[in-house]
């Protein structure tokens, strides 16, 4: 037929000036062929093409046009020349966005159903039986202004709870806790606070039953509290509002309670329906009563779990251990989690190999909404995650290797290519300014937060992209691949491990250390603009690393230690770390070499010292003495 792809005037016909291999292929095709050609539904030139194939589609994000072509039953060619219609360039074998499947699926007529890689992996959902759903605690998460009084309301909580105190004052942080109130357990989700934390509050939002909002009775309602409303408001979750230090001077609550009304929370004493309770968590004033509210709450809302399921739930927080690998704390929302199960994560498998509650103590099996510390860890789990409970290692590890290959391709698909539209624009531009970024820090939530917050800046002029990021101590292949990328290192709470700051020191790449999110985003901001403040310059003196530890009556630790580098010298700041992250910053109080009090120790010299407040070292930890120093701005 005239109009077919092989008939005359087709792509295939002779006589175009196109030669080769593809063309003497296709040069003279058969009557089968045409007729083929013919009878194919939606070919003809005169109509567009549609899907062939009828009812819903199940599609897995980061699916590529071949695979989406031979889903709905088209050529991938097809699928190509619609989304160069749409001014997307797109090869057969790269994956496309959900957006774009969507587009292209309403162009073909095809119904598509996105469906989870859980869906596929897991099979369907067990069936629940009413009867054997049991009562569980309720999970509170704790949100609100930064300086608002979180922690010292989760503190409190848990220090009324804890009657013996732990081991050496020091609280176990795992990220979440149980108490009891009434021989009724309630769970505590310590999300850390700050607006760079909306990525992991908006996952841990998924896993809580009831929020707390605590607003300072002194200072009203904030950004951050309008921010947390927001997130509770979209998490469909019930707020029970805490107006915490009323014991300070100047404490309004009645005020906080009216400045809330603009916000669609109306206290029940205003005839609202939101419970709002005022507390001091520095006096340990009412908190009763408020533990009470969200037992309350628990009861309306008849929270029940199966314990008897295999056990699924949320990764709280992650970490790299030096003496235990990877580890996680993980809450339980259904099931029962047992030590030797295997579980999968995310891109992380794990075999438990042993499991910590709050305190720190080993457990066998943990119920729904026990938090619980996890060891076994293949790698470390993301903040957020689902993990899910599978029948062996072997199933474990090929879930997890599937998630990481399908990562990459969703990551690529993500991966923005130049449009036809968008082609034009960088041209005239001139060039695309990027400023490349690898992102490090302590735990998993702070890495995910950093990189959050630093996509989120909108910069004049240039385009963040952040090449790499991780947990754990800033490693040499780190450097080297700033070196190679022109990337500047975020480092949060974490060190350049020995042979990296060598590296450093070779190739001048640049390492920024923070401990606070928004200094961070701000340095870059300000370097953008040009017009960054005085710049104090962290000038480290001295190394020296932990030899042994001593305890002295009357005086508390003493630490014996070696100089590495630099001097030593009393009065001075100092960090101490542990495996690449800091673990405390003090100042060095006392500096001793044998019987006699120094004012300084040099490089190669041991001497004993003291620090003015924390004495949590542990031999093998370094200590890092520094001084700032003001630079002037080349």
């Amino acid at each position: 037929g005239p109009g077919g792809p092989g008939g005359p005037g087709g792509p295939g016909a002779p006589g175009r000036g196109k030669k080769g291999k593809k063309d003497k292929r296709r040069k003279d095709p058969t009557l089968q062929e045409q007729f083929e050609a013919n009878a194919r539904p939606g070919r003809s030139r005169s109509g567009p093409v549609k899907a062939t194939v009828s009812g819903p589609v199940e599609v897995v994000p980061g699916i590529t046009v071949g695979e989406f072509a031979k889903l709905i039953g088209v050529s991938p060619t097809d699928i190509v020349r619609t989304l160069f219609g749409m001014g997307e360039m797109i090869t057969v074998t790269q994956t496309m966005s959900e957006d774009l499947v969507e587009l292209v699926a309403a162009e073909l007529d095809a119904d598509v159903q996105f469906v989870t890689p859980e869906d596929l992996e897991f099979g369907a959902d067990e069936t629940e039986l009413p009867e054997d759903l049991t009562d569980r605690a309720p999970v509170v998460t704790v949100m609100g202004h930064v300086d608002h009084g979180k922690t010292l309301l989760l503190d409190a909580i848990r220090e009324a709870d804890v009657v013996s105190g732990e081991a050496g004052g020091i609280t176990q942080h795992i990220g979440a806790y149980q108490v009891t109130k009434d021989g009724r357990a309630i769970t505590f989700i310590d999300t850390p606070g700050h607006e760079a934390f909306t990525q992991m509050r908006a996952r841990g939002a998924s896993v809580t039953d009831v929020a707390i909002l605590v607003v300072a009775a002194d200072d009203g309602v904030k950004p951050q509290t309008v921010e947390a409303i927001n997130h509770i408001k979209a998490a469909e979750v019930p707020i029970i509002v805490a107006v915490n230090k009323i014991d300070k001077e100047g404490a309004d609550p009645t005020k906080v309670r009216t400045q809330l009304t603009e916000y669609d929370l109306i206290a029940e004493e205003f005839g609202g329906e939101t419970t709002m309770v005022n507390v001091s968590a520095k006096t340990k004033e009412n908190l009763e009563g408020l533990l009470e509210m969200v037992l309350l709450q628990a009861d309306v809302a008849e929270l029940k779990a199966n314990a008897k399921r295999k056990a699924r739930g949320a990764v709280i927080e992650a970490h790299l251990d030096r003496g235990r690998g990877a580890v996680a704390t993980v809450l339980v929302q259904a099931g029962t989690l047992h030590v030797g199960d295997n579980l999968v994560a995310g891109i992380a498998d794990c075999k438990v190999r042993a499991m910590f509650d709050d305190e720190g103590r080993p457990v066998d099996a943990a119920g729904p909404s026990m938090p619980v510390q996890v060891l076994g860890w293949n790698e470390v789990p993301a903040a957020g995650d689902e993990f899910r409970v599978v029948e062996d290692e072997r199933t474990a590890r090929d879930i997890a290797a599937n998630r990481q290959g399908r990562q990459r391709r969703i990551e690529l698909a993500e991966r923005k290519t130049l449009s036809l539209d968008q082609l034009g624009e960088a041209i005239q531009a001139g060039q695309l300014q990027t400023l490349n970024l690898i992102v490090k820090g302590d735990v998993a939530g702070s890495v995910e937060a950093v990189a959050d917050a630093m996509n989120k800046l909108q910069l004049p002029e240039v385009k963040i992209s952040i090449v790499h990021k991780g947990v754990g101590a800033v490693t040499e292949n780190d450097v080297s691949l700033a070196d190679a990328s022109k990337a500047i290192i975020i480092a949060f709470n974490v060190r350049p491990e020995a042979n990296a700051r060598q590296a450093i020191d070779e190739t001048g790449v640049d390492l920024r250390q923070y401990s606070i999110i928004y200094k961070a985003t701000e340095d870059i901001e300000l370097a953008v603009h040009g017009m960054l403040a005085p710049q104090f310059e962290e000038v480290v003196t001295g190394r020296a690393q932990v030899r042994e530890v001593f305890r002295v009556p009357r005086a508390g630790f003493v630490f014996g230690c070696y100089v590495t580098d630099g001097d030593l010298r009393r009065h001075a700041a100092v960090r101490v770390i542990r495996d690449g992250v800091v673990v405390a910053e003090d100042r060095i109080a006392s500096l001793r070499r044998f019987k006699d009090d120094v004012v300084e120790v040099a490089t190669g010299f041991e001497c004993g010292l003291g620090l003015e407040r924390f004495q949590d070292i542990k031999v093998a930890d370094e200590l890092e003495v520094f001084e700032e120093r003001e630079v002037a701005r080349v």
